[in-house]
């Protein structure tokens, strides 16, 4: 996949340095000379320029980019103008991250795709989920392997788990299922509750709305995805 992201402070840095190891092509862009020096040789790509330049951008190949990520700081003002910039050139996917609640409810309302929270996206967590967009959470154990909460694909809705290629993986492993369900309150407002089953048989019937908790490779579960 190829990613566009803006800015490259401790966010930004690290997300793209992340997408960049797991071998997908990053263009990392930074007003800040110093920081596209710090990570020139770990991000695929990195550009000195003032993205609230539409100029700068138009010079970007951005059509080909599947996602493009605005990670700008506290910079309040050049990350809504380079959001509605982006937005107004109508890239694949869009995806903000908000710092504070104005910020959030300014780029919620310019029409974001996807809006991310610093209390609760750590970078390496968005980088798995951006890439395997199933992926709910992620806890990374090394390189290579993490504890994933998986939404179950449509494809294998009321299949047994034993036909979806799960648990014959020897580099993965179902460890629970999660069972989710909307309850309401006493008010009468709508929130999801999930509920842990540990002892999963591969004869289980996978339920839509539903979820996954595995242990392993990440590629591996990649490769199941895409079959």
């Amino acid at each position: 996949m190829k990613f566009f992201i803006v800015g490259l402070g401790n966010f930004g840095a690290t997300l793209s340095v992340k997408l960049t190891s797991m071998g997908h092509e990053v263009i990392g862009a930074d007003i800040n000379m110093s920081k596209v020096e710090a990570f020139k040789n770990r991000i695929t790509h990195t550009v000195a320029m003032d993205c609230t330049d539409v100029h700068n951008l138009n010079s970007l190949p951005l059509t080909e980019m599947d996602i493009v990520v605005v990670a700008i700081g506290e910079d309040f003002a050049a990350s809504v103008l380079v959001t509605a910039l982006l937005k107004q050139m109508k890239v694949k996917k869009l995806i903000g991250r908000a710092f504070n609640d104005t910020h959030r409810t300014v780029i919620e309302a310019l029409g974001v795709d996807e809006l991310l929270l610093p209390e609760q996206d750590s970078a390496e967590k968005v980088a798995k989920r951006l890439t395997i967009p199933q992926v709910e959470n992620s806890y990374e154990i090394c390189d290579e392997s993490a504890m994933l909460e998986l939404r179950i694909p449509q494809r294998f809705y009321y299949q047994r788990l034993s036909e979806t290629g799960f648990s014959s993986s020897k580099s993965l492993k179902v460890v629970a299922y999660v069972h989710v369900e909307n309850e309401k309150s006493l008010l009468g407002h709508s929130r999801k509750v999930k509920k842990l089953e540990l002892d999963v048989h591969p004869d289980k019937e996978l339920q839509p709305g539903d979820h996954l908790i595995l242990i392993g490779n990440v590629k591996e579960l990649k490769k199941i995805l895409s079959r």
